[in-house]
């Protein structure tokens, strides 16, 4: 029979497939739909999709029992030669070999997989042949909907679906459809162009070739649409039409670092304590010390960091953060030399100044702001021989450490200075950016407030929402005690800073300001490379991203209480912060209310840093609510791009210049 050892040699791989299966535990034969479902299939409700054409690496069953034992998991036949089913099957491989397999097979998908009811030798013929997709009459059966995190990723799919009918780009998690779409700077709300579907699918198979061809076996819990979020937080989806196979092999395997801590659910490890380095450095052992020695830096070798800004020295957070970096010139006797890079706004801006300091030898890079993270992160990826810090938090990249302080702790204090200081149990509060950590923030400054007088309300304003007069809406509710931003800003009189009071006569008291210590900050972190214990950080574990969050305890922040603000007070606030450093007072412990009901119950432990870190809710005595993204200013859009507290506000940044 022509052909005939065309199936001899799919009835030995199939026969492989049984064999390997078994041995390993696992199902041996095609599963069959109807068994999956059993009788909950029977009122599940079904939709007919058409004849679509669908990638046949996505249809791993039949429908119905059937034929179901004829083919081993992988699809391939295993009855024995000469017989009735083998003579068929001949003949459908001769077919596709003559003519080509035109006739749609039928199937059913479920969750985004296939089941065949007609077809089934098709399918194996064009598996065997390796043909990448098969043209077929779908029928979608929805599952019923529930909080199962594969169902509502499913569901998901299904939106993307109506907008972008391609089933290849198969996303894992919740979420991450909207991520892509808004990657791509596209819209959920009504079906793209042909043009551009069609260009998405070209450059997801570019990607997925080369994909591949760099990790043959794939990543253990990453689809490849899993790893092409990754990439595309790096690089836009047009440059892997633009760029060569070779570039985009090149850039993935840059990216493997990026792939292993995506999958890893717990990718965040917390530095709260700069002990733990010292800790680190105590316990390297000899032989590891001998074969990981650190380079040393020597005042002829010095240690080389630029820091990079967003703004000039004339502002007054970058002024702070310049005299932490001027610092570190003296604090190392010249074993550190820093230089500072002003106005970097913008990713060309950014970029130019990151090669810049590449290219005059710096060994660590500074970036100041969040929103400057994405093109951190692109250049982390390319001078991957520089260490690169950038000031932000609960971003989990391992090519980028993250530095930010536990300014919660702060607060805390300045809300019992400020409800001390209020007439009227009202005080104001001005936020920035509802980012990672601030959130955290003002419910701690408004529960120091509630700690000692239950009935004062924070009315929070926010400095960054478009086209609204904050001092107008302080001023309607009658409010004389503010808490201001950290830094007083250009545009604002520079007593209106920290916790402050408007007297009579309109001018202001300041009553407790914020300090934070950049300097022990960068010499805590920078103490580390020098030893050579930054590398082996004992907080992180495998394809863990470390994320710097020093607080009271480690001397990096701390309150100055001042202004006619009495003892009594003072001495309450040395107390609580000792009670802070010590952790015998945790503001986030015990019973919680929220805006909308109870966080949790009297004699709960304290939050944990995650909840706290991610917090996007307000206390019950805090009056006001969390701007969405269309409010802000297009900085703060940047800077919440990145670290937003809520989807509505992290929408995934992407560097535009290639």
């Amino acid at each position: 029979m022509q052909f005939e050892e065309e199936y001899l040699e799919a009835r030995k791989a199939g026969m492989k497939a049984v064999r390997k299966a078994q041995a390993e535990g696992w199902y041996p034969f095609l599963p069959a739909l109807d068994e999956l479902l059993g009788s909950e299939g029977e009122g599940l409700s079904q939709v007919s999709l058409g004849i679509r054409e669908i990638p046949l690496e996505m249809v791993v069953g039949t429908k119905t029992r059937g034929r179901q034992n004829s083919f081993a998991n992988n699809w391939m036949p295993i009855l024995e030669n000469q017989t009735e089913f083998s003579y068929k099957w001949v003949k459908v491989y001769e077919y596709q070999m003559d003519v080509g397999i035109s006739d749609p097979i039928k199937c059913y998908e479920y969750m985004k997989r296939f089941y065949v009811l007609e077809g089934n030798k098709r399918v194996s013929v064009l598996k065997y042949l390796d043909v990448p997709s098969v043209e077929a009459e779908v029928i979608r059966i929805l599952p019923k909907r529930t909080e199962d995190p594969d169902v509502r990723t499913y569901y998901e799919f299904v939106d993307f679906y109506r907008i972008c009918p391609a089933y290849e780009i198969d996303f894992t998690r919740p979420g991450e459809y909207k991520e892509f779409v808004e990657l791509l700077g596209l819209s959920m709300d009504e079906p793209w162009p042909s043009e551009t579907v069609k260009m998405t699918e070209a450059a997801y198979y570019r990607f997925l070739r080369a994909y591949k061809t760099v990790n043959p076996n794939g990543i253990e819990g990453m689809t490849p649409a899993d790893a092409l979020l990754v990439y595309l937080s790096f690089y836009t989806l047009q440059s892997l039409i633009d760029q060569t196979r070779a570039v985009v092999e090149d850039r993935i395997r840059r990216l493997s670092e990026e792939f292993q801590s995506e999958i890893n659910e717990n990718n965040i490890a917390l530095q709260k304590n700069p002990l733990a380095s010292d800790a680190a450095e105590k316990n390297k052992g000899f032989f590891s010390s001998l074969f990981s020695a650190p380079p040393v830096y020597t005042e002829s070798h010095p240690l080389r960091v630029s820091f990079l800004y967003t703004e000039g020295p004339e502002n007054s957070e970058v002024a702070d953060e310049e005299i932490g970096r001027i610092y570190l010139n003296h604090c190392f006797s010249g074993r550190v030399v820093t230089e500072a890079l002003f106005n970097c706004e913008g990713d060309e801006k950014i970029a130019s100044a990151i090669t810049t300091a590449a290219e005059n030898g710096s060994h660590m890079i500074v970036t100041t702001s969040p929103a400057m993270m994405p093109r951190t992160l692109r250049a982390s990826i390319h001078f991957d021989k520089i260490r690169f810090l950038n000031k932000s938090l609960n971003l989990s990249h391992r090519t980028v450490r993250t530095y930010y302080a536990r300014m919660y702790e702060v607060k805390f204090l300045m809300g019992v200075v400020a409800a001390l200081n209020s007439s009227n149990h009202k005080v104001g509060y001005l936020a920035e950016n509802p980012i990672y950590g601030d959130i955290a923030n003002i419910n701690a400054f408004a529960t120091g407030a509630a700690l000692v007088d239950p009935s004062c309300r924070i009315y929070l304003e926010w400095s960054t929402i478009e086209g609204k007069n904050w001092r107008e809406e302080f001023r309607k509710q009658d409010i004389n005690v503010i808490s201001g931003p950290d830094y007083p800003l250009l545009e604002f009189d520079s007593t209106e800073q920290g916790v402050y009071r408007i007297e009579k006569d309109g001018t202001i008291t300041n009553l407790a300001t914020s300090l934070f210590i950049w300097g022990k900050y960068y010499e805590l972190i920078f103490r580390t490379v020098l030893g050579g214990t930054y590398e082996d950080d004992q907080t992180a574990q495998k394809n863990q991203a470390t994320n710097y969050w020093y607080g009271l305890s480690s001397g990096v922040i701390d309150v100055h209480v001042q202004g006619p603000v009495s003892y009594y007070t003072r001495k309450l606030v040395a107390i609580l912060k000792k009670g802070l450093i010590n952790g015998t007072v945790e503001p986030f412990a015990g019973e919680i209310h929220g805006q909308n009901g109870l966080i949790q119950d009297k004699g709960a432990p304290f939050l944990t840093d995650d909840a706290i870190i991610r917090m996007d809710w307000l206390n019950d005595n805090v009056v006001g609510h969390i701007p969405a993204s269309e409010e802000l200013s297009s900085a703060a859009k940047d800077v919440a791009a990145v670290s937003g507290v809520t989807n509505n506000l992290k929408k995934a940044s992407k560097v535009t210049a290639e």
